[in-house]
């Protein structure tokens, strides 16, 4: 009996000891993943802004006008990728939704909807499930439009400091009770204000994936999203024909 106490104890130091590195592991994994996407969003960014005289997509400021980098608007929202059956999400039988989905101009380089989820943004998560806006993990900088101030796409990407930043992983905001809604932001659309209201996710705990003006990927944290938010301009309000960047 007194050694099987002991093995038991062992079994359980052993297991203290490796949850933590195997917990770890697993978000070095996710991580990865995650910017992995966003690699493939700047190539994306890349090929459509060379394809289209240097044009920046349409940044998706409301859902009255696309397609944008994202999705085209359907019945003056985002479309839906998924639809709520018993509590359940399930692939939106609308084909008019789904073709407005796949009508975003970055989806003909990458033909992978998977690329525009975080690994960590799952199906059966509550904020998922609740959430208004399903079709994409990540936003792009309002900035492109001007933060509301241009109804069509207007700047090159020339125009923007290449360090800048074009696109990130957005926090999730509940808008109502329980069961939200849920939201990015409150236009409900794929862009966003870099501050701290809409901000940067929280799904990774420490920091977030985010994408510069010239494609290079980058691990930024809630503080430095935040201080970098409170610049202007700087990296986040980076209007190109603005002293403020706003």
């Amino acid at each position: 009996m007194i050694e099987l106490l002991v093995v038991i104890a062992i079994i359980a130091i052993l297991a203290a000891l490796l949850l933590p590195a195997l917990a770890k592991a697993k978000e070095k994994a996710h991580r990865t993943a995650c910017v992995n996407n966003f690699r493939q969003l700047g190539l994306a960014m890349i090929m459509y802004t060379h394809d289209n005289n240097d044009m920046l997509p349409w940044c998706q400021w409301y859902n009255d006008y696309g397609p944008s980098w994202a999705y085209a608007p359907y019945r003056g929202q985002a479309p839906d990728p998924f639809q709520l059956v018993g509590g359940v999400l399930v692939d939106n039988p609308d084909v008019n939704a789904i073709s407005n989905v796949l009508a975003g101009v970055y989806y003909p380089y990458i033909g992978n909807r998977q690329v525009y989820y975080c690994p960590l943004d799952r199906k059966e998560n509550k904020d998922f499930i609740y959430r208004i806006q399903r079709v994409s993990s990540y936003i792009m900088n309002g900035a492109v439009c001007r933060f509301g101030t241009y109804s069509r796409p207007r700047y090159k990407i020339s125009q923007f400091n290449p360090a800048a930043y074009v696109q990130w992983e957005p926090k999730v905001n509940n808008e109502g009770g329980p069961n939200g809604p849920f939201a990015y932001n409150t236009g409900h659309d794929a862009s966003q204000i870099p501050n701290a209201t809409e901000g940067i996710g929280n799904r990774h705990v420490k920091g977030a994936g985010i994408l510069g003006f010239d494609s290079r990927v980058h691990w930024i944290s809630r503080l430095t999203f935040d201080q970098e938010a409170a610049r202007f301009p700087g990296l986040l309000w980076c209007v190109p024909d603005s002293p403020t960047g706003q």
